[in-house]
């Protein structure tokens, strides 16, 4: 197996496990995520406008091991879609 696969097939492994998860909370539990998350998220794209990295070591307080399940899950993607101050032309 080469390495792309491997991670392929550790990604899907992820993600079947998040699933799982995520589907075994109470709609209460999955409330109180989403608000914490959500809080988080604006506390460090919109009102702080850190850096990928600022987001998930200082705002959740990961280690370098969630640099990859961030991109994973499609947060990168997110932090670069935002617009920044700098990133508009007036």
């Amino acid at each position: 197996m080469i390495n792309s696969e491997i991670f392929e097939e550790a990604r899907k492994i992820e993600q079947e496990e998040t699933d799982k998860f995520w589907n075994g909370l109470s709609y209460d539990d999955k409330c109180n995520a989403f608000h914490a998350v959500m809080e988080r998220l604006v506390q460090g794209e919109l009102k702080d406008r850190g850096s990928y990295r600022y987001v998930l070591y200082d705002i959740f307080n990961f280690g370098p091991d969630m640099y990859v399940r961030g991109m994973n899950c499609g947060f990168m993607g997110l932090h670069n879609s935002i617009e920044t101050k700098n990133d508009r032309t007036e």
